[in-house]
């Protein structure tokens, strides 16, 4: 890579030349469009952009003449080094704003992730995406190993603890979640997917949204602490809408005591589900602390 080229470039074009790697490696494919709404800028100023890019990695793009887009290469290679949280939180939120480190002028010490995805799997699972594609990948789980299996992937989620992936599994005929870091390797699968079955809009759980009621642990020896963490007055509650699918998830995250008689230590478990009968019926709680059959039966 032609370290000493990129740097003489200028602050503001290489933020535009990092657009170009960052959009044809994670969504496959980048147009001078792209450029054009997202810097404001004239389209014969992306057009000697990607001419730049081109010279600094003249095997990573080919251009579709019909579509009028600049698409990755199978011998693509970064043009520039991604770190893995950046990465994620661009994913999430859209483009940052700028490429260079800026200075914190107050210390901020957050907690360490233990664990981040592989960006060459998060690539393909998030171009797999953007296309409409299916994936033939080798997972590893808990309960059977590796494994083989298709996926036709349609979101990530962030469950605050790891990163999943929400497929079609076609080994399987149902919407499951994938934990990123155990997709040990993934390809693209040709051919089209069958929208009336493998698509987004046919997953129930997804498209399904739930209402929590999360209210301060019953049995708290001082409430008052658990209120103040969370902006309540006395007796109020929180009440957040999740899908479905990942209500289990945040249950967990936020140690949220789902057992039918609030049980949990409230030490531990200071907010509580209100009416887990309930909202078992939409959700699987199977995750969810404090769950149990009886929480349904009860």
């Amino acid at each position: 890579m032609p370290d000493i080229a990129l740097k003489d470039t200028s602050p503001n074009q290489r933020e535009r030349l990092w657009q170009i790697d960052f959009l044809v490696r994670f969504r496959g494919q980048v147009s001078r469009q792209d450029l054009v709404q997202c810097f404001g800028i004239a389209r014969s100023n992306a057009t000697r952009d990607f001419t730049l890019y081109r010279q600094l990695a003249p095997a990573n793009l080919d251009y579709d003449h019909r579509e009028k887009v600049y698409r990755r290469t199978a011998v693509f290679q970064p043009l520039f080094t991604y770190d893995c949280e950046h990465t994620l939180q661009t994913l999430t939120l859209g483009q940052g704003v700028g490429l260079e480190a800026c200075a914190q002028v107050i210390v901020v010490d957050a907690a360490p992730t233990l664990n981040q995805p592989d960006l060459e799997t998060l690539a393909s699972v998030s171009r797999a995406i953007y296309a409409g594609k299916a994936l033939r990948i080798s997972y590893v789980s808990v309960s059977s190993g590796e494994t083989s299996r298709e996926i036709v992937p349609h979101s990530l989620v962030n469950t605050g603890l790891r990163w999943h992936v929400r497929a079609y599994c076609r080994t399987h005929a149902q919407f499951r979640d994938f934990v990123l870091t155990r997709i040990t390797s993934s390809d693209e699968v040709p051919g089209g997917i069958d929208e009336a079955v493998e698509a987004r809009g046919q997953d129930r759980e997804w498209n399904h949204e739930v209402v929590l009621e999360l209210v301060p642990h019953p049995n708290a020896r001082y409430a008052r602490a658990i209120e103040l963490d969370y902006g309540l007055k006395a007796g109020q509650s929180i009440h957040v809408s999740v899908r479905a699918a990942t209500a289990g998830y945040l249950l967990r995250r936020w140690g949220v005591d789902c057992s039918p008689d609030a049980r949990l230590n409230p030490d531990e478990y200071q907010l509580a589900l209100r009416d887990p009968n309930g909202v078992a019926k939409q959700v699987n709680l199977a995750i969810a602390p404090g769950f149990s059959l009886e929480t349904v039966h009860s």
